[in-house]
């Protein structure tokens, strides 16, 4: 689903998504890392309702200006894919999520070498790296994804990008990269088993030892 027909952000993700940039054009997501769409996730019949909870980072420091934004597109993202509904009242737990803007030099370089775009592309864009983590909280326990790594790369000035490489406006780059990896984070929670456990009705648990999943990060 193009979640940027439903929210129009591209000014303010633009002040600080990519600070600097003068006249972008179109954006285009970093090739060497995974694509996952919607289909890829197993929707629930009962979504879990969950409490969203989120933190901007600008090289793993809080930038508040980012919070409203990354809460506005993962509340979207998060309803769109049928396995976690945000709510504000009777919430069954709790959804986080952390996202980091790194200042990576190096993001530029490896991306040239691993996917074979021309030099002369890569050498005119601005790029954003950015890492996510994720953590769900429910009575039974909390299961998280970390270091879920995702770029974007913008092009600038009289920039063009070639036709066999999917591009998007820039003011839908922020979405279209936080997508990513937030369908990612639950592909793996899924693919584990950990988030279909979580989803179990008690009356399937009773009797049994109950199991915490907590990996790094979880409080």
């Amino acid at each position: 689903m193009n979640i940027s027909r439903r929210i129009v952000l591209g000014s303010v993700i633009a002040s600080f998504a990519l600070a600097g940039c003068t006249s972008p054009k179109k954006s285009f997501l970093g090739a060497s890392f995974p694509r996952v769409t919607y289909r890829d996730i197993a929707e629930r019949n009962v979504p879990l309702r969950l409490k969203l909870s989120v933190e901007f980072q600008r090289n793993g420091k809080h930038f508040p200006k980012g919070d409203i934004p990354l809460k506005d597109y993962a509340n979207v993202i998060l309803r769109d894919t049928r396995v976690v509904v945000p709510v504000i009242d009777r919430a069954e737990g709790e959804v986080r999520v952390v996202l980091n803007n790194i200042a990576d030099s190096g993001t530029v370089a490896s991306e040239a070498a691993r996917t074979g775009y021309p030099l002369w592309v890569i050498g005119k864009t601005i790029t954003d790296a950015y890492e996510l983590s994720m953590f769900i909280t429910t009575k039974e326990g909390t299961i998280s994804r970390t270091g879920i790594k995702q770029a974007v790369h913008t092009a600038i000035g009289n920039m063009s990008i070639p036709e066999d490489v999917p591009s998007f406006p820039q003011d839908q780059a922020f979405g279209k990269v936080l997508e990513q990896m937030i369908l990612q984070a639950l592909v793996e929670m899924q693919q584990s088993g950990e988030l279909t456990w979580m989803s179990l009705p008690a009356v399937v648990l009773s009797g049994e030892t109950t199991h915490r999943y907590c990996r790094s990060g979880c409080a």
